[in-house]
């Protein structure tokens, strides 16, 4: 196996295939330079419907990006037995599974803690490991309604219809599973004690109201849809343009509003200078409609390069192509297709794809050489079934 770079160069983990949290969390991994290894069920996991075609789902995935693929039987003690030599010599163990799937396995904290004492293993899910909802099936918008953040992105007294897994799986899942496996991993260092880390969406998106909480205590937030920072004022929302495209305005502070409201020709109007927010409908009005007699682009262009906060609301294709996107790699074309470049950036270095989505989709049971097995071990267990025959 190729050397690693990148700051989490050294740190090895195993990642047992999900779908959501788990995955985009090993990639997170991966991209930084940690060694992940990533354990399916022979075939792969189950498609998400009877009409899915998962061979080309999983091979355009990009999710998987960056580590490879080894197909292993669980249900084989031979199988069992080789993991388990993979989370002895680990760091880090993360799964998505519903609590008390591993156990089942033999594969639970108690026994890969005796495998591994420094082992950080992480469980990811969405109500948490205990408690009376934890068995129980759900979805992102399941676990926001809980925790009451769907709530705040509500309108005129109702939540969304719908959202997009973005707060909840990605955010409130798998990037507090990275926080808390590399917290476990520098605690591990410390003590020599690994921990179980129980990252659940539920806690996550309940912290990541921290900020609308803060405000609701000081009484500057309230109901939802009524509040400066959810568009309850006119300079922090969304307009529609002359062209049927959208513009962000999000004028918060004083000295900001001042330039929008030149920009708009609206700073002599008194109904803009007194802040009041009974005359937010009437300047929300007034701005809507200067805003739709031209296109998105040329307000976009009257305030580049200013503090009016104004900026275009952008189309995936849109935002692809845009200069200053283009301008700091925010986006790579792999595999033919458009996908956001590593990150965090440190040091000023982004992370690196090591393996493309499409080569981190064929089972590679080669790559457990280099964690110390041996190819004449591994061909054995490519006869017998045991991993998948995959890719040379």
């Amino acid at each position: 196996m190729e050397k690693r770079d990148g700051p989490l160069a050294g740190l090895r983990v195993v990642e047992f295939t999900g779908i959501g949290p788990v995955p985009y969390a090993a990639m997170l991994l991966a991209d930084l330079g940690a060694e992940v290894i990533r354990i399916d069920r022979p075939g792969g996991y189950p498609a998400l419907g009877a009409d899915l075609d998962f061979a080309s789902m999983r091979a355009a995935s990009i999710f998987y990006r960056s580590r490879p693929l080894v197909e292993v039987d669980l249900k084989a003690a031979a199988g069992r037995d080789l993991v388990c030599r993979l989370v002895s010599r680990s760091d880090a163990l993360i799964e998505g599974y519903r609590p008390g799937a591993m156990e089942r396995l033999g594969l639970g904290p108690r026994e890969c803690h005796a495998l591994a004492p420094r082992l950080a293993y992480v469980r990811v899910t969405g109500w948490g490991q205990d408690g009376p909802m934890a068995g129980m099936a759900g979805h992102d918008l399941n676990y926001l309604g809980l925790s009451g953040v769907l709530s705040r992105f509500g309108r005129d007294g109702a939540p969304p219809v719908g959202m997009p897994p973005l707060m909840g799986d990605m955010a409130a899942g798998a990037l507090f599973a990275v926080i808390g496996l590399l917290s476990a991993v520098m605690q591990a260092r410390e003590t020599g004690r690994g921990q179980v880390v129980d990252a659940n969406i539920v806690d996550g998106s309940a912290s990541l109201a921290t900020l609308l909480d803060a405000l609701g205590a000081m009484g500057l937030h309230g109901p939802a849809g009524n509040n400066p920072l959810d568009g309850g004022r006119h300079y922090y929302r969304t307009y529609l343009c002359g062209d049927g495209r959208w513009l962000v305005v999000g004028a918060i502070e004083p000295a900001f509003r001042r330039i929008l409201l030149d920009g708009l020709g609206l700073s002599d109007e008194p109904i803009f200078a007194s802040m009041d927010p009974a005359d937010d409908a009437a300047c929300a009005q007034r701005m809507a409609a200067i805003f739709a007699t031209r296109p998105r682009d040329h307000w976009v262009a009257l305030f580049h390069g200013t503090d009016g906060c104004v900026t275009p609301v952008l189309e995936p294709a849109e935002a692809q192509t845009h200069p200053a996107n283009v301008a700091r790699g925010v986006f790579a074309e792999i595999d033919s297709v458009v996908q956001a470049a590593p990150a965090p950036r440190i040091g000023g270095k982004a992370g690196r794809v090591s393996m493309t989505p499409a080569e981190a989709s064929v089972p590679r049971p080669q790559a457990l050489e280099g964690w110390g097995i041996g190819a004449d071990e591994i061909a054995r267990l490519v006869a017998d079934g045991v991993l998948g025959a995959g890719s040379g």
